[in-house]
């Protein structure tokens, strides 16, 4: 057999009817083909787990973002979970057709094996197909690549671009938010460092015990009961001890949420800020109940920012100190309600002559009403008014639920024929206010209550204030003047009168210690006094001509200039040309000098028409001036205390206005009283003229503001102002007119004068001793006796404070809360 005979015969070529069986891929062409599915399934798993996870992030941030953030992330988002799901669909099938190849090509291997068992049996073997060109696996890998790419790119055409506008307004989102922590970190940082500075002077440890002011009673020199100021007012009540319609009617009307805001409402100041800007002024104000006692018992009446959040921050804590109950019974029992009632109980004594527990529905109605405006709506004041106010009190507490509709109707009646008791006769209440302060300051050196003896004379009182009263009703008419006040003092500074006022009802404002005005003339008392401490002589020569300094020209009252005249009468015909060309001799500091030595305080400006009076002072101040000359001894110090008695121990002190280091006037005691007793006698002070001593100065201001007459007997010093609290002109009105008539009137009605020359000098009184009326003598003089003998004069000390306490605090009408120091 040949060779050819040996190499294995073709295959017969399958018949028209069967067909050839597909050829088996090579081994090394499945592993490829698996390889590469295997990758891509890998591929687009992994790219599947990166779309899930970038889809929930984007979702997170779209949830946290603004509105238009959302929508950009969000779909975003949802781009991304449309990718994770194709590429696990594609995986999916890309393993499926991988299971369907390998299933094909283990069904080719059989039909194969078959045929060559076949063949073997004597079967014709079918010729084989011919083979499918082969193709690289790198070239399919980029064809499926390149397939896939494309997907991707029809479906990018197919997705809508966000537009710029989104992304801006993403941008916006994201700016806005860092700008708006911005301002909100700042505002909160602002914030507490307005708050720190408004507290930081605030002794908030000091002020926010409860709250229990010692006792103080005045009396007079006969014994009688004055007035009495402190938790005890006309008798300390309970709230308990009320008729519960009281505190309701008053926190009907004052702060409704009382019961429930912590000490600020800051609903009532939203409310009270909407209702003043719709009215365009101040309609309501949007202070609770505790802020308003914060302010009667620590704070002065300052209308500041600063004294504002301290209010709110006392209130604040005075709550939690205090609670709701307390905090109501003080605010009944302290707040001023006019007429000089501080109370409730004082205030239901005053209007209604009975106690507190006794008020009526219509009763308790009225007062609340006073609360808002006690100087004018009160029964005494306009009694038309607090009925109509009080008519308010009750239908806000019928809207309220506190009282039935029919118990409010019927107050309303009760109150339409309400008639409140004749008022008692209270002369003095200007000087009750100013002694008021002198004796919590004694007060406020000792524990317990006390009793204190005023110098005020009832009966000259009195009559001073009638006085007062009829010259400005049947002459300061014509006059155009319309207030006034007086000051009558004993040398020592005693004071026996006090008007601070026409009508104190009216105006609690005291004109006599408090109102700052120009002096005119009176102030050339230390004018001359100073020339007479250089050694000048009454009837030395003094130039009445004019005169200019640097632009000043001063005139005389008459435009008329009399040339040298002896200083004598150039003072008591008051030339103010010699008055000025006298200062400028002996220098405007020297007369400042004299000034302070006679007790004037306040700022004096250091220029020529110093000497005709143009700084403001006030009358007590000059009244003390014109006391120093009559006493020998400057200066002398206004008390309105004789002594004081400390209510348990028995031990009394004794109180005098001596200053332990007042300076005698020796050597020009006695010129500067002749001088004044020519003013009265011979010059511009004749009206002033009474049987017996008298002398005094005039004193009018730039284009008759003011009128003044300051003057002594031989045992009373009395200072007389008059004019307008708008500081408005009056009718050519001058000092040695209508105040030299009211100072005559009050000097007759003081007992006049029993001496035809200048009394003597009085001696210097000894420093304030206390006195054993019991056993507790040597304790007060440890405890009491130096503080409250150095603390008589609450002026000077009010001036210099440094601190201050809660117990030392005092409220005056017209002034409100006054802090009073500790040296």
């Amino acid at each position: 057999m040949t060779s050819e005979d040996q190499r294995p015969t073709d295959p017969t070529p399958p018949s028209s009817g069967a067909s050839a069986p597909e050829r088996p891929p090579e081994r090394g062409e499945t592993d490829l083909a698996q390889a590469a599915q295997l990758f891509w399934a890998a591929l687009m798993r992994a790219l599947a787990r990166a779309a899930r996870g970038l889809g929930r992030g984007a979702a997170g941030v779209a949830g946290w973002s603004g509105r238009q953030g959302s929508a950009a992330l969000g779909a975003m988002g949802r781009g991304g979970q449309t990718l994770a799901a194709r590429g696990s669909e594609n995986a999916a099938k890309l393993k499926q057709k991988a299971a369907e190849a390998a299933a094909a090509r283990r069904a080719t291997r059989d039909e194969a094996r078959d045929a060559t068992e076949a063949g073997a049996e004597g079967e014709a073997p079918q010729a084989p197909r011919p083979a499918a060109p082969r193709v690289p696996i790198q070239r399919r890998i980029g064809d499926a690549w390149r397939a896939a790419g494309a997907r991707r790119r029809a479906r990018l055409e197919q997705r809508t671009l966000r537009p710029a506008a989104a992304v801006r307004a993403t941008r916006w989102v994201w700016r806005s938010v860092f700008a708006v922590s911005f301002v909100l970190l700042f505002l909160a940082v602002l914030a507490g460092g307005v708050l720190v500075w408004a507290v930081r002077d605030l002794p908030l440890a000091d002020m926010l015990p409860p709250l229990e002011e010692p006792t103080l009673t005045v009396e007079n020199q006969q014994g009688e009961t004055l007035f009495s100021r402190g938790a005890y007012r006309a008798g300390y009540v309970a709230l308990a001890d009320m008729p519960a319609h009281l505190p309701q009617a008053v926190s009907a009307i004052e702060d409704r949420r009382f019961w429930d805001h912590p000490g600020i409402d800051i609903e009532g100041i939203g409310r009270a800020a909407w209702r003043n800007l719709r009215s365009g002024g101040v309609v309501e104000g949007g202070s609770t109940i505790t802020q308003q006692l914060v302010k009667v018992l620590y704070l002065d009446p300052d209308r500041t920012y600063k004294r504002k959040l301290q209010e709110m921050v006392l209130a604040l804590g005075l709550e939690r100190q205090l609670g709701k109950e307390r905090i109501m019974e003080l605010y009944l029992n302290s707040t001023y309600l006019g007429s000089g009632a501080w109370g409730m109980p004082a205030a239901a004594q005053i209007y209604f002559d009975k106690p507190v527990q006794e008020l009526s529905l219509a009763e308790s109605a009225i007062l609340a009403a006073s609360i808002r405006a006690p100087s004018v709506i009160n029964p005494e004041a306009d009694l038309a008014r607090a009925r109509e106010r009080g008519a308010t009190v009750l239908g806000v507490m019928a809207d309220l639920g506190m009282v039935e509709p029919a118990a409010a109707e019927a107050a309303r009646s009760e109150l339409a024929a309400l008639e409140p008791s004749p008022p008692p006769a209270r002369a003095g209440s200007y000087f009750a206010d100013w002694v008021l302060s002198e004796a919590q300051e004694l007060a406020g050196a000792v524990d317990g209550p006390m009793t204190v003896t005023a110098t005020l004379d009832p009966e000259l009182q009195a009559r001073a204030e009638q006085i007062l009263q009829n010259a400005i009703a049947d002459r300061g008419g014509a006059a155009g003047a319309s207030q006034g006040a007086i000051v009558a003092m004993t040398p020592e500074g005693h004071i026996k009168a006090m008007v601070g006022g026409v009508d104190y009802g009216a105006s609690q404002f005291n004109r006599a210690t408090d109102a700052l005005r120009q002096p005119g003339s009176t102030f050339k008392l230390p004018v001359y006094l100073a020339a007479l401490v250089m050694g000048a002589e009454p009837n030395m020569l003094v130039p009445d001509e004019p005169i200019d300094i640097d632009g000043y020209k001063p005139q005389n009252f008459t435009g008329n200039y009399a040339g040298n005249v002896p200083l004598n009468e150039a003072f008591s015909r008051s030339l103010n040309a010699a008055a000025v060309r006298l200062g400028q001799e002996v220098g405007i500091d020297n007369v400042i000098t004299v000034a302070r030595q006679l007790g004037i305080e306040g700022k004096l400006t250091e220029t020529p028409s110093l000497a005709l009076g143009t700084s403001e002072v006030t009358l007590l101040d000059m009244t003390e001036a014109y006391a120093a000359i009559l006493a020998g001894r400057a200066p002398i110090r206004a008390t309105g205390i004789s002594n004081l008695k400390l209510g348990e121990t028995g031990v009394a002190l004794s109180v005098s206005g001596a200053d332990p280091n007042a300076v005698k006037l020796n050597r020009t005691r006695e010129p500067m009283l002749r001088m004044l007793r020519q003013v009265v006698t011979d010059g511009t002070g004749k009206r002033a003229q009474i049987p017996g001593f008298a002398a005094g100065k005039t004193g009018t201001s730039q284009n008759s503001r003011d009128g003044w007459f300051i003057g002594f007997t031989d045992s009373m010093v009395i200072g007389v102002w008059i004019g307008n609290d708008d500081n408005s002109p009056m009718q050519e009105v001058t000092g040695g007119g209508l105040p030299a008539e009211i100072w005559r009137e009050v000097a007759l009605a003081s007992g006049g004068s029993n001496a035809q020359a200048a009394p003597a000098a009085q001696p210097a009184q000894p420093a304030p001793q206390p006195q054993q009326q019991g056993q507790n003598a040597q304790r007060l003089r440890q405890q009491a006796g130096a503080q409250a003998a150095q603390s008589c004069n609450v002026r000077a000390c009010s001036r210099a404070y440094r601190s201050f306490r809660a117990s030392d605090c005092t409220f005056q009408p017209y002034s409100g809360p006054r802090k009073l120091c500790t040296r």
